[in-house]
């Protein structure tokens, strides 16, 4: 979208063709540039009485830019801003926003309503009703409501905006339309909706504007509709030009102009090489990785690190791309440490066992790789490269690690439903590095252990429902809705096999699950709870996650001490609640700020069992100490660890800031009562 003023700017200059193509008609004062557009045609059935819901493509067509991105992936994401809009239902989202309806139970409490007009030359007669905010800075609609006056005072019709004053990021401007219909039993349905937004990327001349139109037709009730037959079309690559044949002769209205040069504008910018650099940069910055043909380099953050252990750490790496092989992939890295002088390594290789990518959902593959490598114990599941430079800030001691020598064999397969399971071998030789010892014995006695052998089977089962992301052509991110994840781990470790050195089982059930509370935000709650079965030494105990960089983590316990705390049986619970400005937004000055508060609480209980307590048996290794001999770790007792922290988010639209307050265990070692975290949060 451009204003008069950027018509002669360099970027249009160089792509004239977007000029020559756009459109001064459908947004007064602004010229339009379509470059994007996708059409689908599905058949829904649904049986209220069971809640069954049954779907299937029939056609679909859209503009692609395959080289740089996947347009399934940019599809998830503009779902999740642009949801479906229905005031009979209590809330609408919009990314994660969440607007009262107008007619909500609780919308008197917010909405303030004034008849303006009785409109005759409809039959029946409608009331054209104004609703506004009560509070201009609440994050609630405002607009006309069209009620019918045959005695069932439905809503008709509804033409919608958002006050400019809102706290909600990127929207300049936003306009819906709504028009609903009797269907034969006199019930009424979504007849069409039109969402617009004008996103304010820039503040003035270039700008982004968007827009969703969905229709209903042939809409049947009762009996009848249930007997419909479930027009099914595949969607796999092969059938895309056949869909978009067949959408041509059953789309319900004819495109627009605007709409119909979308395909051709795309087609041009393909060929443009201005456009192809800014996708490219645009791809690296997304996913890490630079480079064309058959092999990328990256991750880009990770090529310079350091640590106490490896001090300054230079690693190199790349990958193939689908252009080498869509069906197998290689993957590796090299890595030295200018203090320790050791080389580090991974390489690995995925085949994919569909006829797809493994970047492209669902997938099916198999994985092998072997790698040599450091790692933080208790620090392989956070979702962050360790080696990350800015992760390489840490606050206290952080002198304990382990060299890993890995072999892992894993089967990953998802299935459209978003159910996946993986299972697979690995074999590993962990070790000391640092400050980290591994003794057997006690005081005088003790004996020096080398490293660990660990031979171990491993099955995770998860299960995603409506799951979204963002999928790439070789990343994937997760977009969080109001539906729960369920992950479900387990392992068997066994002695003797493959130099294993202990027998032993794990199982780990983590949920996740958004709530979104309409004017009041929504929260983010983490439950997981997990135990050890077996005599094992601590480094094969649940290590629990904690965090000593600067960067605030939902998972991790941000004022924890790396093994600080060692269990064989524990549960938690993580909760984390935003209120979007609910509070700030009425203070004044402070207001046009446009900050929003977050508070979080994380409670952790846990117990270590007299058979895995090393003061009680000398053949365990002793939990680690400091180098004046301090026990430094430690098992929890009756209670609980537990942390909370109050924040502001959308500084600057990018940044969060939080205040962290541990409130157990202060008496432990080099431990903080308070601290400060920072990360990058860009929200809507």
């Amino acid at each position: 979208m451009a204003t008069e003023k950027v018509k002669t700017s360099s970027l249009l200059n160089k792509l004239s063709f977007l000029k020559e193509n756009s459109d001064s008609v459908s947004l007064p004062g602004k010229s339009l540039t379509p470059i994007y557009i996708t059409e689908k045609l599905t058949q829904h059935i649904i049986e209220k009485s069971t809640s069954k819901q049954r779907s299937g493509i029939l056609a679909e067509k859209q503009s692609r830019i395959d080289q740089y991105i996947d347009e399934d992936g940019i599809n998830e994401y503009l779902d999740k801003i642009y949801q479906r809009v229905d005031i009979y239902q209590d809330d609408v989202g919009m990314g994660n926003q969440s607007f009262m309806s107008p007619i909500a139970q609780l919308a008197p409490q917010f909405y303030r309503y004034f008849i303006t007009d009785t409109i005759k030359e409809v039959s029946p007669w409608q009331i054209k009703l104004l609703v506004s905010p009560r509070n201009k800075e609440d994050v609630l609609f405002q607009g006309y409501l069209y009620i019918s006056l045959d005695g069932k005072y439905a809503v008709e019709q509804a033409k919608l905006s958002v006050s400019p004053q809102i706290n909600l990021n990127w929207v300049k401007d936003m306009k819906i339309s709504l028009e609903y219909n009797r269907d034969d039993s006199g019930r009424y349905y979504l007849k069409r909706s039109t969402l617009g937004m004008d996103l304010g990327i820039f503040k003035e001349g270039l700008g982004v504007y968007g827009e969703k139109t969905l229709m209903l037709t042939n809409f049947i009730t009762g009996l009848a509709g249930l007997d419909q037959p479930l027009k099914l079309h595949r969607s796999e690559n092969d059938l895309r030009r056949s869909k978009a044949e067949l959408l041509d002769k059953l789309r319900p209205e004819k495109l627009s102009l605007s709409d119909a040069m979308s395909y051709r504008n795309i087609d041009s910018l393909k060929k443009s090489e201005s456009f192809q650099r800014v996708m490219g940069i645009a791809s690296f910055f997304l996913s890490g990785y630079i480079g064309k043909g058959i092999l990328e380099v990256g991750p880009f953050n990770s090529f310079y690190s350091f640590n106490p252990v490896e001090g300054s750490r230079f690693r190199f790496g790349g990958r193939t791309t689908d252009t080498f092989s869509k069906r197998i992939f290689f993957d590796s890295h090299l890595a030295y440490g200018t203090r320790d002088r050791k080389w580090k390594y991974s390489l690995g290789t995925t085949l994919s066992l569909s006829p797809r990518s493994i970047y492209q959902f669902p997938v099916s593959s198999v994985t092998l790789r072997h790698s040599y490598e450091t790692q933080i114990p208790g620090q392989d599941l956070t979702f962050l490269e360790e080696d990350s430079f800015l992760l390489s800030f840490k606050r206290g001691i952080n002198d304990k690690w382990l060299y890993n020598r890995k072999w892992l064999l894993e089967f990953l397969h998802e299935t459209k439903s978003h159910f996946s399971f993986k299972f697979g071998y690995k074999n590993q030789v962990l070790n000391p590095a640092g400050g980290l010892r591994f003794v057997r014995g006690r005081f005088s006695e003790q004996t020096g252990i080398h490293d660990l052998g660990v031979s171990e089977f491993f099955t995770e089962i998860r299960w995603a429902p409506h799951e979204q992301f963002y999928q790439g052509k070789r990343f994937r991110r997760l977009i969080r809705n109001e539906y729960p994840v369920f992950t479900l781990r387990g392992s068997v470790g066994i002695k003797g096999l493959l130099n294993g050195d202990y027998n032993y089982q794990t199982l780990t059930l983590n949920i996740f699950k958004r709530l979104y509370l309409s004017q009041f935000g929504y929260s983010d709650v983490i439950m997981e709870a997990g135990g050890v079965f077996g005599k094992v030494p601590f480094p094969l105990l649940a290590i629990h996650r904690a965090n000593q960089s600067f960067a605030y983590q939902l998972p991790s316990y941000n004022l924890m001490n790396f093994m600080e705390f060692m269990s064989d049986r524990y549960a938690s619970v993580n909760i984390e609640h935003s209120f979007n400005g609910f509070f700030l937004n009425k203070i004044p000055l402070i207001k046009r700020l446009q900050l929003r508060e977050i508070v979080a609480v994380k409670v952790l209980q846990g117990g270590l069992s007299i058979g895995n307590d090393p003061k009680k048996n000398a053949d365990l290794y002793p939990f680690p100490v400091d180098k004046q001999g301090q026990e430094v770790s430690f098992s929890l007792g009756q209670t609980p660890y537990v942390e909370g922290s109050v924040g502001l988010s959308n500084i600057f639209k990018i940044f969060r800031v939080d205040l962290v307050r541990r409130f157990t265990y202060l008496d432990h070692p080099r431990v903080a009562k308070w601290g400060i975290r920072a990360k990058l949060k860009i929200d809507f």
